[in-house]
């Protein structure tokens, strides 16, 4: 990457940021980052927090079914920024999210 020197000076660690699908569509993904206790659910994904975003609700929420799967977005697609928080805290939180029933 062409700012990697500048990131090696910058950042002790790099960020990560993950997508990933769930199973239920909509009221999947809509239940699980309603669910969440310490990530935060945003539009922009830029911060010292962990943030979460589903665009299928937010963003992205005005196009058709066949726009959001043009543009690899399904109705699970669940966006996630880490944050500063401890991994362990946010395994947590992601775990305990994910077993709250949908609708």
């Amino acid at each position: 990457h062409p700012q990697y020197e500048l990131a090696q000076r910058q950042m002790r660690l790099p960020g990560g940021l993950l997508t990933f699908d769930l199973v239920g569509g909509i009221e999947a993904g809509v239940a699980f980052v309603e669910g969440l206790e310490i990530a935060q659910l945003a539009t922009s994904l830029g911060g010292p927090e962990t943030l979460v975003t589903h665009p299928a609700s937010t963003t992205h929420v005005n196009l058709t079914p066949e726009e959001l799967a043009a543009n690899g977005i399904s109705p699970g697609t669940v966006r996630v920024s880490t944050g500063l928080e401890h991994a362990d805290d946010l395994v947590a939180d992601f775990a305990q999210a994910l077993e709250r029933p949908a609708g």
